[in-house]
């Protein structure tokens, strides 16, 4: 039962054989992820419109790791996790890269760092000068404040209210700061001349070092598109029903026209239909979304004949142009113990915390472990921190724009190594740094292995093809190299043995000379634990040219009438940010044009454009 009297039914409750005439729904939703959870919530406030939901995963009521916030890690590779890997990536020493994405109401809202982030202005702006007229920052900034209900606290940085929302359904606030991220990282950033940034989420962007908001609740809580859309009151709604551990083997084309969803519980199991009055939506994200295109015979001809699918529709750039954030191998800086987070490793040195959350919703186990973050521009730093070699093109979206970041630097007090599996030696304290590329230029792909729904489809981010984003990233590390010897993390490291092996687990920390390492030996050190942020975009991505995209403005299936794709595959670029929030405001925008109202107006503030 996913929390009321309402519980998840067999599909034959929801669809029948395919001999049978196809129950019938005015919406047909496909996966109840971030954006899916938004759309079936909106869409059902309307009594008399019948939404059907299917997701491939389980409800995510009762699942604890989903309710603390630094526990998310624990679902990696379990059963509420797609458990992804890439093909093997020439560029990143031909490893297999872990790519965990949630399967379960809410998705990976409901599995992630929890980190509330708009992008910054000149990203959406970016999209509208891409032909996306009614998708540039004034245009969703509206529905990031309607999604939003900020809590303030005393103890945390002084914003200005303006800018948050104060009535939405996604809960935001701070979860817990560690004095090493306050005093040491940002006191870091201020050594080496990284500005202070109070709100990222404004139109004013993203530039300086930030303590991060979070989706987190006043009971220390996270905030996930499930529970914020999806509570028990909107789940005992009528016309609302949701089916999990289905999956959707192909959408039901006749003509041209969506008219249905073919799914199935099993592997070889019993295929039914069901039918849609209005619309089939697919909410299944920039792996998921492109693939049931493909199964569907939507997508590049040659990739569908290779696998005998019937072509329905052509479209090249189904699964094509598949950007992510790409991390290098973390800065690992040996901490003084008191100071960070890794003791809560220990399932026994936990439990006072454990307590404490469970009685007061507060303390260490609301951190996100992405506390803070530093956002900067390579080109600006490359003469401060390189050695002359390298030729670092900007590709921040706006060119020079003030608001626009291409590196992100987060500070995380616990060794992440591993994605929160590996282990320190000898039990040792860390604070993590890990550079990010924010605006990548290497293009990947989704293709299919099989024609199995149940087959995961073939991953390849092509990570590091196009060389200037390996050099961003260079620019990164060294930052953090001086970071690292900056007098206020100082203040909460430990030094270790001098080690000038890169093998050695605490290098480049523990180098003689840090400025001494060469290029060559620093790009050699990040393919070897290089690693995603977990923000994969642009696979069914928007254009209002048929043949540049997958979707039109108003996120519809170029060429198939009724059939929508709303998720973060429809992202006509990269955002130089974290995600989560771009994909709330995409799904309440494409709610009120479903519905049939007018999109929200503009509302940024003007002193701030």
């Amino acid at each position: 039962m996913f929390g009321g009297p309402k519980p998840y039914t067999h599909p034959s409750a929801y669809a029948t054989s395919t001999n049978e005439e196809a129950k019938r729904y005015d919406y047909v939703i496909v996966g109840a992820g971030t954006a899916g959870s938004v759309l079936a919530s909106r869409l059902s406030e309307d009594p008399q419109k019948s939404v059907l939901v299917l997701e491939a995963g389980k409800d995510c009521t009762g699942i604890l790791e989903t309710k603390i916030p630094l526990t998310f890690s624990k679902l990696f590779h379990g059963e509420h996790d797609w458990d992804y890997y890439t093909t093997p990536q020439p560029k990143v020493d031909g490893r297999s890269l872990y790519w965990p994405r949630g399967r379960m109401i809410g998705g990976s809202s409901s599995m992630n760092a929890m980190m509330y982030h708009h992008g910054s202005h000149s990203d959406y702006d970016e999209w509208a000068q891409l032909g996306c007229k009614g998708w540039g920052y004034k245009d969703l900034s509206h529905y990031m404040r309607k999604s939003e209900r900020f809590t303030p606290n005393k103890n945390r940085p002084l914003i200005d209210a303006l800018h948050r929302g104060d009535s939405g359904n996604w809960h935001t606030g701070y979860s817990y700061l560690t004095e090493v991220g306050e005093k040491g990282f940002l006191g870091a950033c201020k050594d080496v001349g990284i500005d202070y940034n109070a709100d990222i989420n404004t139109a004013a962007g993203s530039m300086g070092v930030t303590r991060f908001q979070t989706f987190i609740d006043a009971k220390g809580q996270r905030s996930s598109a499930a529970t914020a859309y999806l509570p028990a009151e909107v789940r005992k709604r009528a016309n609302l029903h949701i089916a999990v551990d289905v999956r959707v083997s192909k959408i039901l084309v006749e003509g041209k026209k969506a008219v249905g969803v073919e799914l199935l519980q099993k592997k070889g199991g019993q295929r039914y239909h069901v039918a849609a009055n209005s619309e089939v939506i697919l909410c299944g994200g920039a792996i998921n979304s492109p693939q049931t295109l493909l199964l569907s015979g939507i997508g590049p001809r040659e990739e569908l004949e290779r696998l005998g699918i019937s072509v329905v529709h052509e479209n090249d750039s189904v699964g094509r142009h598949l950007l992510d954030h790409f991390c290098t191998s973390g800065i690992l800086c040996k901490a003084k113990p008191q100071h960070t987070l890794d003791y809560l490793g220990s399932d026994i040195k936990a439990i006072p915390s454990l307590v404490r959350w469970l009685l007061t919703g507060s303390g260490p186990l609301t951190s996100n472990v992405g506390e803070i973050a530093a956002f900067v521009r390579a080109s600006d730093w490359q003469s401060k921190v390189g050695k002359g070699q390298l030729n670092v093109e900007d590709f921040s979206s706006g060119g020079k724009s003030a608001d626009s970041a291409d590196v992100e630097i987060i500070g995380a007090p616990l060794a992440y190594i591993d994605h929160g599996a590996g282990k320190p030696p000898g039990g040792e304290s860390c604070y993590s740094m890990v550079p990010i590329g924010l605006r990548p230029q290497s293009e990947g792909t989704i293709t299919l292995k099989t024609d199995d729904v149940f087959d995961h489809p073939a991953i390849d981010p092509k990570y590091w093809t196009v060389e200037n984003d390996v050099n961003v990233l260079l620019v990164g590390i060294r930052i953090c190299l001086k970071l690292m010897r900056s007098p206020a993390l100082q203040e909460y490291l430990e030094p270790v043995p001098t080690n000038d092996d890169p093998e050695h687990f605490w290098w480049p920390y523990s180098s003689s000379d840090p400025d001494a390492i060469t290029d060559e030996q620093l790009k050699a050190w990040m393919t070897k634990t290089a690693f995603t942020l977990y923000h994969p975009v642009g696979t069914a991505r928007m254009s209002p040219k048929a043949d540049e995209g997958v979707v039109d403005l108003e996120c519809r299936v170029h060429g198939i009438d009724n059939l929508r794709v709303i998720d973060a595959s429809v992202f006509p670029a990269q955002i130089s940010g974290h995600p989560t929030a771009a994909v709330i405001a995409i799904a309440e925008k494409m709610s009120d044009i479903l519905k049939g109202g007018q999109a929200g107006a503009a509302q940024t503030p003007s002193a701030h454009l």
